[in-house]
Parts: structure tokens; sequence; C-alpha cells
């Protein structure tokens, strides 16, 4: 019988803990939200071109639907390179420009450069954590600044039939240079489902707590189909 190496077999309470946290958050912010507050729909879609076994090309685009799903809030596209390092480690580095009215008459035009380093754990029993760290350097509206992002993910794969579900959850801490904070909070639960041999469906319920930029109080349904060719 298999078993869990011990310095992850705390890491199994993390179910419950993010979803507590999950909980917790949502009703401390009910009272203060309602007015930064916003209903989303994200559908990105990113295309993965492996040139070899290790190295992959990643384009990526959105447009993004917000003010309770009324107007376009925000258009990104974006290029990357990721290198995977055996099955447990991987490696990216990436540009995106981004153009947003998260209000109406407010403009925001970024240009961002980041790096992503994710380790991941198998747990046993099928789990396995994926720990994302990613470092941004951001020029929005001219101004310069950083930030760290630090997600961690569980997941279990499940066969159905002949498909395999992959359901998740993550949460995603963001430190950001320009109010020198932890400002904003993210709590993920999805799941991916491959349609074909090169198309995979994920779809995600995300709530984000921020009280440091408006609208920060976010409610969004996303997708992503990913292309891998």
């Amino acid at each position: 019988m298999s078993r869990t190496p011990a310095r992850f077999s705390g890491l199994k309470s993390l179910i419950p803990l993010i979803f507590l946290i999950f909980t917790a958050s949502i009703v401390r912010a009910q009272n203060r939200d309602d007015t930064a507050a916003d209903t989303q729909i994200w559908p990105d879609v990113p295309i993965s071109i492996k040139i070899d076994p290790n190295y992959s090309v990643i384009i990526h685009a959105t447009v993004r639907l917000g003010r309770n799903n009324s107007a376009f809030v925000n258009e990104q596209v974006g290029i990357g390179l990721r290198r995977a390092f055996g099955n447990y480690f991987s490696a990216s580095l990436n540009y995106r420009y981004l153009n947003s009215e998260p209000a109406p008459a407010r403009l925001v035009r970024e240009k961002r450069i980041f790096t992503d380093l994710t380790p991941r754990f198998p747990l046993g029993h099928g789990f396995q954590l994926q720990d994302r760290n990613r470092l941004e350097w951001r020029d929005v509206n001219g101004r310069i600044n950083y930030r760290y992002r630090n997600r961690i993910q569980i997941e279990r794969s499940f066969d159905i039939g002949e498909k395999k579900i992959t359901p998740y959850l993550a949460a995603e801490a963001f430190y950001d240079t320009r109010f020198r904070a932890w400002n904003r909070k993210q709590f993920f639960a999805g799941s991916r489902l491959p349609l074909t041999r090169h198309l995979t469906f994920d779809g995600f319920y995300m709530r984000q707590l921020d009280d440091r930029v408006n609208p920060g109080f976010l409610h969004v349904f996303g997708t992503f189909l990913r292309l891998d060719l």
C-alpha cells in the first residue's frame, strides 16, 4: 500500500480550509462591498503550441464582460514560452497587453511581463497540489510597479465513462508594490474536462476580495477553452 510522505500529509486539509476561508470571506465582505461589487464573465482562450517535448509557445486572448455583464471591461492578448522540467515542475516567461475600462470613462492601459514557477506535488490517493508563483513587471498607464501572486491549487481526476474530469479548489494571494500590501485574494472552484484530444474545457467560479480597487469585490463565472497543438 502506498503511503503519502509525512511532509504532505497535512496538505489534504487544504480542501476544507479553502472552503472555510472562502465562505468566511464572503460573509465578512457582504456589508462593505455593495458599491464596489461586480459580476463578470471571463471567457479565456489559451492556445499551447508544442515545439518539442519540453517547450511550448502559449498564445492567450480574452474579452471580459463586467458591470454586471452589461459591458466589455477588459481585453487581453499575450504570448509566452513555457518549459517543462519533467512532470513536477514548469517555468514560463510571458508578455501580455491589457486594455481595461473598469468604470465608464476610466481607461487603463497595461503592458505586463511576468514569469511563472510552478512545482507540483503528488499527495497520494490521486490528489495533486500545485503551487504557482508569479512575479509581474507592470507598466500601468506609464507607471511601473511590481506584483507577486501565489496560487495554491489542489485537484483530483476521476474517470467518468471514457472521459476524465478533474475538479479543483484554489486560492490566490496578491502582493502589490503600489499599496505595499497583500491587497487581493481570489478563491476558485472549478473543473477541467477534455472534449477532444486537443481541446480542453475548464469552467470555474471565482470570488475576488480587494478593497484597494473599484470594483474589487467580484463574482466571476469563467471558462478556459484550451487548445493544445
